[in-house]
């Protein structure tokens, strides 16, 4: 968690940062998705976290920018609480 809340503090984290991050919430169990999607012309990416283990609820973002999205799931991810 401390590597996902400095890489989220910094100005501009690199892709490799965000992926970094996913790497180790994958780590935890969890199961983190990014999508390219072809058929839409808004909001053609979706990354979204789901949590097979527990309870608790799927996160998903629909965005224009890669980036953007990458790093409004990680915030809500640290923000969410944790079921089990």
């Amino acid at each position: 968690m401390n590597y996902i809340k400095e890489t989220l503090k910094k100005e501009t984290s690199s892709f490799e940062e965000l992926i970094e991050c996913f790497e180790k919430i994958k780590t935890n169990g969890e199961v983190v998705v990014i999508k390219f999607d072809g058929e839409r012309n808004e909001n053609a990416y979706t990354v979204f976290i789901s949590f097979p283990n527990n309870k608790r609820e799927m996160i998903r973002i629909d965005d224009n920018d890669l980036k953007n999205a990458l790093i409004k799931v990680l915030n809500i991810y640290l923000e969410s609480p944790k079921e089990n």
